[in-house]
């Protein structure tokens, strides 16, 4: 479910993305592998090169103002959440 095609056009991007060090400002608490099976919920995030396996695109931001989505990563798959559900229709 959240196997992720990247871009750095935001246009082309279904979703614009911003990262905060801050946990309680993301609307949800990512967990990154690289193992495209364990990606099956919207909290835990695979990338791929290929914009045709890819669930969603996103494009990285720079400001939280200019995001769709606010994302904090963690590192303990189990720690991954959504703190705003009212966004969890955007995955």
């Amino acid at each position: 479910m959240a196997k992720l095609f990247v871009t750095d056009i935001p246009s082309a991007a279904d979703l614009k993305v911003f990262t905060t060090d801050i946990r309680s400002d993301a609307d949800l608490v990512i967990y990154e592998t690289t193992d495209a099976w364990a990606a099956a919920e919207s909290t835990v995030w695979c990338y791929t090169d290929i914009q045709g396996e890819a669930d969603k695109s996103i494009c990285w931001v720079d400001s939280q103002w200019d995001a769709d989505l606010t994302v904090f990563k963690t590192d303990v798959a189990s720690d991954a959440g959504w703190n705003n559900l009212a966004k969890s229709g955007l995955l």
